[in-house]
Parts: C-alpha cells; structure tokens; sequence
C-alpha cells in the first residue's frame, strides 16, 4: 500500500512506534520500539524469543502507532520475519542513524550484534490517520 506523503514525512521523523501484536488469547501485545520507513516497508528489529516474536510466528498480523500529540498514524498489515543477518546489520544501522546520528548510528550494530536477533518487516495494508487533514 503507497503510504502519502504528508504520512510519510510524519513517519520520517525519529518517533517511538507501539507495535501491537496479538496473544495466544486474543489480547493485545504492546511494544514501544524504534521503526523505520523504506519505501512502504516498516522496519523493525529486536532481540529473538520474545513474546512478540511467538505472537508473530503464530499469527502475523500486527500494527504499529506512531503518535505526536494529537495526531497519530496506525499502520496495519502482516509481518515477515528476516532471519538473514547481514540484511538486519545494514536495517539497523540505517536506523540507529536515524535515532542517534550518523556517528553512533554506525556503531550500534556491533553493540547488539552478540545478541540473537531478529528483523520484522510490516507490509502494509492499512492506514489509518488522524490530524493529518
């Protein structure tokens, strides 16, 4: 799905995401976590064998709100889970650079790189916005 442009922009900015994923019961799964934005691609990334990893192996759908006062962009889809390390290595360091600044961001990886981590890429599939008229 094309995300426009004034969401883009939004999103572009370096805001905290709530990644929401679903329990084993139905209840949600909430996560305050770093994102980013590759073409209409949600990136993220996080340490493996956390609940929100077991919620998305056993059912992908997930959605993630980004919010600045009163207006917020919850975006809706499917999770891929990317096992691939090279391609998280070079994900999170495009948004460690985009958190932190060019000069920390590209030193994050190898803070993190001892850890078993896990990419999870949101294919977008609905938008839902509000303030952005």
């Amino acid at each position: 799905m094309e995300i426009p442009e004034n969401v883009r922009a939004f999103l572009e900015q370096p805001r905290l995401g709530v990644l929401g994923t679903l329990n084993r019961d139905g209840s949600p799964q909430l996560t305050a976590m770093w994102f980013d934005l590759i073409d209409d691609l949600v990136v993220l990334n996080t340490t493996r064998g956390l609940v929100k990893e077991r919620n998305l192996r056993r059912d992908p759908r997930l959605a993630l709100c980004v919010v600045d006062g009163m207006r917020y962009v919850t975006l809706s889809g499917r999770a891929e889970i990317i096992e691939d390390r090279a391609i998280q290595e070079a994900e999170v360091t495009h948004m460690a650079t985009r958190y932190n600044g060019p000069r920390l961001g590209a030193r994050h990886w190898q803070t993190i790189a001892h850890q078993d981590r896990l990419g999870i890429h949101l294919h977008v599939e609905r938008i839902y916005t509000r303030g952005f008229d």
